[in-house]
């Protein structure tokens, strides 16, 4: 199944028209129903119910939609963050920050923990 063909599924599902959901593609309508009538082949169901030029969602295209926008979805986030990690302007950045107190806290804590000292009740002496 090719992503191509879920985004032309999704456009005529949405409008419901070949020449309308071809004209948002960029694209005419005979490679557009092509390429719907293939991924119908593929999946070995009825996507769309065709009558009088008319089109409606058959069960089988209306519970792949939803799967279909988000496999785009994911598919366009995926994109995105291959991009941004290959020109670096994506990726994790981690700063730290020690104030001079913290760095006395931990001295003075290692200090006390050296000298046996503990604010552990059960460990006092």
């Amino acid at each position: 199944m090719e992503l191509r063909h879920l985004r032309h599924f999704v456009a005529v599902a949405e409008t419901l028209h070949m020449g309308r959901a071809a004209q948002r593609l960029g694209m005419a309508q005979p490679p557009l129903s092509q390429s719907i009538a293939r991924l119908e082949r593929e999946l070995g169901v009825k996507l769309f119910e065709r009558a009088h030029r008319r089109l409606a969602l058959t069960r089988a295209g209306a519970s792949l939609l939803p799967e279909a926008r988000r496999t785009l979805q994911d598919a366009e986030a995926a994109r995105a963050v291959a991009r941004g990690a290959g020109t670096g302007t994506a990726g994790d950045v981690r700063i730290g920050f020690v104030s001079a107190a913290s760095v006395r806290a931990a001295a003075v804590a290692g200090g006390l923990a050296a000298a046996g000292v503990s604010d552990d009740p059960a460990r006092a002496h």
